[in-house]
């Protein structure tokens, strides 16, 4: 079959991968100029391979078995972050609390959760009386607000059970040339079957085939898989248009928001990984490529009030002083800092998403549902791999095998 998939981000690059494997013609149209979408890696100091930061997605965490296993078959190195993503030493609290008294914490509220209805916030959750020291219960919201890029009010209690909101040191990893590495050595392997630059303005789609406009020309294909995000799925012009109860579905997930910065420093610090509890982010120092801690302070900050609070749309100054503020021990070079967000990428829109209160039963498989010859895949038709890399990837691959059975 001929077959177009549009997005040329972990999700499209793994579908059309998958597809050539099982025989079909493929063309993927990427609206940039570069492969990756969300996972973008670069060096923050040019020339220096020992600063490589990753300005989207970060961590390959545990269970990550596709990307583990395209890494292998491109020959790419998983690299040590010699930290946890897991483990964030708390401070800001009310009173004094530990990493360890997180973990705790989280072993009592875990069950408690797994018992209520989704649909309870998880602010609402937390407001109860669990037994747990208030400023335990204070680092515990502010870590799944981080890491779910959301506000308690909107997420459900429930994602305290998912791996996102985990607080056991487990060992974590990243590519040591970039997460980015997956995608170029997926689009080396399609060729130019790859095509940037080609923004897709609409679809049209009927027993017979499919048209896709873009560029002012019409390509026709047997069928199409989708793979951008889930704002721009959402205003795609196409007909005959997104069901109602597909758009109902959209419509309750939470769009997270969130933003990076990456500070060289002059020496090489310990590795280290700090949470904000009040102003919702954390900083890290970890291992690179070579096995040495690199020279950077690396901050992810989640959910629209934590970038507000951090003044985040006025650039980089308000964050740096609060990093400078968080850790004195870090001698920074703010200079040469990097900002990176989602929100204003015309591409992105938003940075992944994540378990709403107001999500419903069957809202999974209405997300992912084909409509006719349109597929669709990407990390927001991922549960449980939702908002992360393995998620994308393993969407892709789904895709493909629907297409081909179809």
């Amino acid at each position: 079959m001929r077959v177009i998939v549009i997005g040329a981000g972990f999700a499209g690059l793994a579908c059309a991968d998958e597809l050539l494997r099982l025989g079909h013609d493929v063309t993927v149209l990427e609206a940039r100029d570069r492969v990756g979408g969300r996972v973008r890696s670069q060096e923050l100091v040019p020339g220096r391979a020992d600063t490589v930061i990753e300005r989207g997605a970060e961590f390959v965490l545990e269970g990550y078995d596709v990307m583990r296993g395209l890494a292998a078959r491109f020959g790419l190195d998983l690299a040590p972050s010699g930290m946890s993503y897991y483990a964030r030493e708390p401070r800001g609290t009310a009173s004094q609390v530990t990493h360890e008294d997180v973990v705790a914490a989280v072993a009592m509220l875990r069950p408690a959760a797994a018992q209520v209805e989704s649909t309870v916030t998880l602010r609402d959750f937390l407001a109860l009386d669990h037994g747990v020291d208030p400023a335990a219960v204070q680092a515990v919201a502010a870590r799944a607000a981080i890491s779910c890029a959301a506000p308690e009010e909107s997420l459900s209690a429930r994602v305290l059970l998912d791996a996102l909101a985990a607080v056991q040191s487990t060992p974590t990893h990243r590519i040591a040339v970039g997460n980015q590495g997956i995608a170029l050595a997926l689009a080396a392997e399609i060729g130019d079957r790859v095509r940037l630059g080609m923004p897709v303005s609409a679809i049209r789609h009927d027993e017979s085939g499919v048209e896709v406009e873009v560029r002012g020309a019409v390509l026709v294909a047997d069928a199409v898989v989708v793979t951008i995000p889930l704002p721009l799925l959402e205003r795609l012009d196409m007909s005959p248009a997104i069901p109602d109860a597909q758009r109902d579905a959209m419509s309750r997930v939470v769009r997270g928001h969130a933003a990076k910065l990456h500070v060289p420093l002059s020496e090489r610090p310990g590795t280290s990984a700090v949470l904000d509890v009040p102003r919702r982010f954390w900083c890290w120092t970890a291992t690179g490529a070579g096995g040495d801690v690199q020279p950077v302070a690396h901050c992810f900050a989640g959910s629209a009030p934590a970038l507000a609070g951090l003044g985040v749309r006025r650039g980089p100054g308000e964050w740096l002083a609060a990093l400078q503020s968080l850790r004195p021990d870090l001698d920074m070079l703010p200079e040469q800092a990097l900002l990176s967000t989602w929100d204003d990428d015309p591409w992105a829109t938003f940075a992944y998403t994540g378990l709403g209160a107001e999500a419903r039963p069957g809202d999974e498989d209405l997300l992912r549902a084909p409509l006719g010859r349109v597929h669709v895949a990407g990390e927001h038709t991922a549960d449980p791999y939702a908002g992360l890399m393995e998620g994308a990837l393993r969407t892709g691959i789904r895709a493909a095998c629907e297409v081909h059975a179809s």
